[in-house]
């Protein structure tokens, strides 16, 4: 039977040590990506440069996910110091899914990112346009239409999501190290108790060593 579940002081192995920092600085690299600048639309000329327009992560659906995934992540790798070996593993495959979920829904924004976020079509722009000139959303939108091609228009996307891309790729291998090392672990445990060689043939050793 596995023993109860307690907080892990142990000195920690290599593999677990690494796991843990990728885990941990992915999630923070998601947190930090989710609240910077995810895009900027506005056009080429020095003189329309305040018109720019400039939306951070979490103005958008894609940075609060990518914000929870970075608050699960952290809030499981916390909580994966206090539970048994197939539960810490079952906690860090859920750490794979929401680093590779928050990877993907930034990967999705930057691919989508010049047709969502068009300077044409962007509100605050519009609303801007539409109180400097006097002329009503409708007009200043459809101005724009019109002359847009000799405004150059532009629309970049910022570091945010690409942080997160990072973050979550960093978290779904920490994630997996996570998982590696979680079985490891335990078939030691249980070679120990059993008193058997561990299926490669070499001797178990015991709980607390380095099993890396």
């Amino acid at each position: 039977m596995e023993a109860a579940p307690t907080m892990d002081a142990s000195r920690p192995s290599t593999l677990r040590l690494v796991a843990f920092v990728l885990t941990a600085v992915g999630a923070l690299a998601i947190g930090v990506g989710s609240v910077l600048t995810w895009v900027s639309a506005g056009f080429t000329p020095a003189a329309l440069a305040e018109l720019t327009s400039v939306t951070k992560g979490l103005d958008t659906n894609e940075g609060k996910v990518a914000l929870g995934c970075a608050v699960a992540t952290l809030i499981l790798v916390v909580v994966s110091r206090v539970v048994s070996d197939a539960a810490r593993a079952v906690l860090a495959a859920a750490m794979v899914v929401l680093g590779a979920l928050a990877a993907v829904v930034a990967a999705m924004f930057i691919s989508s990112a010049s047709t969502n976020y068009s300077p044409i079509d962007s509100e605050s722009i519009i609303a801007k346009l539409a109180v400097q000139l006097g002329h009503s959303p409708d007009q200043v939108r459809a101005a724009l239409a019109t002359i847009s091609g000799q405004l150059g228009p532009y629309t970049h996307v910022g570091p945010g999501p690409w942080i997160v891309i990072a973050g979550g790729v960093s978290v779904a291998v920490g994630g997996v190290l996570t998982v590696r090392w979680a079985a490891r672990l335990s078939a030691g445990r249980t070679a120990n108790d059993e008193g058997m060689d561990l299926p490669d043939g070499s001797a178990p050793d015991a709980p607390e060593t380095s099993l890396d």
